[in-house]
């Protein structure tokens, strides 16, 4: 019976994300209030032309099957490229350093009729050499010290390639690209507090998702800070949960 419950959840990712949400909320009694948030919000997303999938993503609607996103920090299941991947049927490019996901990346590589590229590179303010911290319990490692997953779970260190946000159309070979997801675990900080309006020329759409619950050393006021730096690019912004932000022009 118990085989049988974990076979059907497995095959039917919608089961998965609710009972993964139901989980969230008896673990995390906070996120209740980000729901109601999400729920008072979306109206004016709504009419802004913003969608909203899934557990936290947003984005403007006006891509089509001729789009291309990057996907930095994609997880082993690139769930954000997997879905407007099905949904547009547009290309993905999906960055994450992390060795535990590479199989999983590659596969999906193989399967997805050249719809999906994976890069092997992290993103951080500097190019080159940079040490990145893999958690043996949770799918989120970091580069940064302080990462609640690097201060209690058992870490694995390795080297790995870093690129910047302006190698990215570099890497990519996609001088133009629509939507750049951000799922950094911290290092979104020190990347934004040296950004530059060059550094960002190339996107039109930034999906963030902030740590300032994950990494001790950062707070909402620092989200807030970049929030502010990032509007003053050049780009309008809305949250719909105060914790992930969308960019646009």
């Amino acid at each position: 019976m118990i085989n049988k419950l974990r076979d059907t959840v497995r095959r039917f990712p919608r089961i998965r994300r609710f009972l993964n949400t139901v989980i969230l909320y008896i673990k995390y009694p906070y996120h209740i209030i980000t729901g109601i948030k999400i729920l008072l919000r979306l109206p004016r997303a709504k009419f802004l032309g913003i969608k909203f999938l899934q557990p936290n993503f947003i984005f403007k609607n006006n891509i089509n099957s001729s789009s291309i996103i990057v996907d930095v920090g994609c997880g082993f299941e690139a769930d954000f490229s997997k879905m407007l991947i099905n949904k547009y049927n547009l290309n993905s490019f999906g960055i994450d350093p992390t060795k535990k996901h590479q199989t999983m990346l590659r596969e999906y590589e193989k399967q997805s009729n050249g719809k999906f590229k994976y890069l092997n590179y992290a993103i951080s303010p500097v190019q080159g050499k940079i040490t990145f911290r893999e958690s043996l319990e949770n799918e989120s490692g970091s580069i940064l010290t302080d990462h609640i997953n690097v201060l209690q779970d058992t870490i694995n260190e390795y080297e790995v390639d870093s690129i910047t946000l302006k190698q990215i159309p570099e890497k990519t070979g996609i001088d133009k690209i629509d939507i750049l997801k951000l799922d950094i675990e911290g290092v979104e900080y020190e990347l934004f507090y040296q950004i530059s309006d060059d550094d960002l020329s190339a996107f039109s759409q930034i999906f963030v998702e902030f740590h300032h619950r994950s990494i001790q050393r950062y707070s909402r006021k620092n989200t807030k800070e970049i929030v502010n730096l990032i509007r003053s690019k050049g780009f309008k912004v809305i949250t719909l949960d105060s914790d992930n932000y969308l960019f646009y022009r």
